[in-house]
């Protein structure tokens, strides 16, 4: 073959040659005409179809991106606290129909308490009502009401001594457990306001709760008993308070009744309020 011959291209090789860049003026100069019109090379290439753009599919509508905003947590209504009444028979209503705290879910009673309403000798004060008192709506019932009279009759606190009975908080506390610093501030006002209508000369304060409660301390049990408290009552009237064990305490740790022994010995000793 001639080297300068012009070279016979196929279609095939043409329009590959045309692909790498080869435009149709440049290939006419190295494709030599057949003698007969069949073998001729036809040397323009028909252009692949350019491939069409892909159908695109109708979009689907877009809804809008709804933001996940964690919605605040309702604000409890808070709970209106009622004037305390100054009138003791409207007192113990108020008391009865409280709903200051959670106990008031789970109450029978309220125990607002019982005893002499007239400048009592002496106001017994313990912490909670236990699961009698509830039923029945009065204070110091069942084993450790019937101790309590043993203790109070060792030192000469009878019948014939006038003597108020009631606790730090109104309602039982389910499953006898300790009362929670909330529920006490909810009650204290109605102990505070029967202490100034009942004008006692003497508060006995069974249990730490009752006592710190009374004395505003956060003293233990055994550093505020074995000495003689004052309090301050609404109306101004300083009021002794001795602090001793609660009888469901001593029930439950009998070797301590040799203290409450002592204490029961100093609050003899004590001379009443003064104006």
């Amino acid at each position: 073959m001639n080297p300068m011959q012009a070279p016979r291209l196929n279609r095939l090789q043409e329009a590959w040659l045309q692909e790498i860049g080869l435009d149709k003026r440049m290939l006419a100069q190295f494709v030599a005409p057949l003698a007969g019109p069949e073998s001729a090379v036809d040397t323009s290439v028909q252009a692949e179809p350019e491939p069409s753009a892909p159908k695109l599919m109708p979009a689907e509508p877009r809804l809008p991106v709804r933001r996940q905003v964690q919605a605040e947590p309702e604000e409890s209504p808070a709970k209106t606290l009622q004037p305390v009444p100054q009138i003791w028979e409207e007192l113990i209503a108020h008391i009865g129909e409280c709903q200051a705290c959670e106990l008031h879910k789970g109450r029978s009673h309220a125990v607002s308490g019982t005893g002499a309403l007239t400048a009592p000798e002496w106001l017994v004060v313990g912490e909670a009502p236990g699961s009698v008192d509830d039923r029945t709506g009065l204070p110091f019932q069942g084993k450790a009401g019937q101790l309590l009279q043993a203790m109070l009759a060792s030192i000469q606190v009878t019948g014939q001594t006038t003597v108020f009975y009631t606790n730090l908080i109104k309602c039982r506390p389910l499953g006898n457990r300790t009362p929670t610093p909330d529920e006490i501030a909810a009650c204290l006002p109605y102990l505070q306001r029967q202490i100034a209508l009942l004008g006692p000369r003497r508060i006995l304060a069974l249990g730490g709760l009752a006592a710190q409660a009374l004395l505003g301390l956060n003293d233990d049990l055994e550093n505020l008993r074995g000495k003689v408290h004052a309090m301050r009552s609404e109306d101004g009237r300083s009021i002794p308070v001795l602090v001793t064990y609660h009888p469901t305490a001593l029930l439950l740790r009998p070797q301590h009744k040799l203290d409450a022994w002592r204490d029961l010995n100093l609050a003899r000793t004590v001379p009443g309020a003064e104006g």
